[in-house]
């Protein structure tokens, strides 16, 4: 529902399996430029907007961490009132390093917690280091293409087989159990996959988006 201060008509939920629900309707903030998406944000929560679509791969979750920290200072919204998505970046599927890159994303986005965590994509990549003491990244920074570190750069696939789905799935149910977010889920998952998952998951996902078309890797 919206509050009195945004003039966005009425937005149904979806009820998740936690309990809480999701609105309908959110801002997406992929392909959202630097110097453009805080100013979309703030828009968007002046119209009533209470869902926020972010993801590390996004590479703008900083900007969107000051104009949230704005907002709730002015009064204008209360963190409890939105309901912000996230989303564990490829490179990172190694139960080791899901919780670092979460926290990562919580000191960007300047929130204590997420209401929704997915993992972005049911591929891993090879590890491309980062800055966890500084906000966002730098230019040089490449989760896609992971340019700078091996094997890519010596020619060699990106393609991380030595983890499986099931290790960063258990991973990210440790989030929840230790109140970094609310709810974990998919994203991009074939039906096959999100089968798969579902057979050994203790937390099952509260969510999940749309699949691509198949590919190969």
């Amino acid at each position: 529902a919206t509050t009195k201060k945004g003039n966005m008509s009425s937005v149904p939920a979806i009820p998740l399996n936690t309990g809480a629900s999701i609105p309908q309707v959110g801002l997406g903030t992929w392909k959202a430029e630097k110097g453009q998406v805080g100013k979309a944000v703030s828009s968007a929560l002046a119209c009533g907007y209470r869902h926020v679509d972010c993801a590390s791969n996004y590479l703008n979750e900083d900007e969107i961490g000051d104009t949230l920290e704005a907002e709730f200072a002015a009064g204008r919204v209360r963190r409890e009132e939105l309901f912000i998505t996230g989303k564990l970046n490829n490179p990172y599927h190694h139960r080791e390093h899901v919780r670092p890159h979460l926290e990562k994303t919580l000191k960007d986005l300047k929130v204590d917690y997420l209401d929704l965590y997915l993992m972005h994509w049911p591929v891993a990549f090879v590890y491309v280091p980062y800055d966890a003491d500084r906000r966002g990244f730098p230019d040089s920074y490449d989760p896609d293409g992971c340019s700078q570190v091996e094997p890519v750069r010596s020619g060699g696939s990106k393609i991380d087989r030595t983890v499986s789905i099931r290790e960063t799935w258990q991973a990210m149910e440790e989030l929840l159990d230790a109140g970094l977010v609310k709810a974990i889920g998919v994203s991009n998952f074939t039906a096959a996959l999100l089968h798969d998952l579902l057979s050994y998951a203790r937390i099952k996902p509260a969510g999940t988006s749309p699949a691509p078309p198949h590919h190969s890797l």
